[in-house]
């Protein structure tokens, strides 16, 4: 049986000018619409957060950040 990481390793060896030509052919196998996953919604929900939240995120949460 095949496993997407069988598959994932196969992608990862393939040549740049045979791309389109893979991706063609497994664009037959997956449902239509479907390009990515789809994101949690709680992804991008702090999109107009300050540039250093992530260094200072317990400053920022005992001021009440969110509220």
């Amino acid at each position: 049986m095949t496993t997407r990481d069988d598959l994932y390793r196969l992608v990862d060896q393939l040549r740049p000018e045979t791309l389109d030509d893979a991706a063609a052919a497994l664009r037959q196998y997956a449902p239509a619409g479907a390009s990515e996953p789809p994101f949690p919604a709680s992804v991008g929900a702090v999109s107009e957060a300050p540039a250093d939240l992530a260094t200072n995120v317990d400053n920022y949460l005992a001021e009440g950040f969110g509220q």
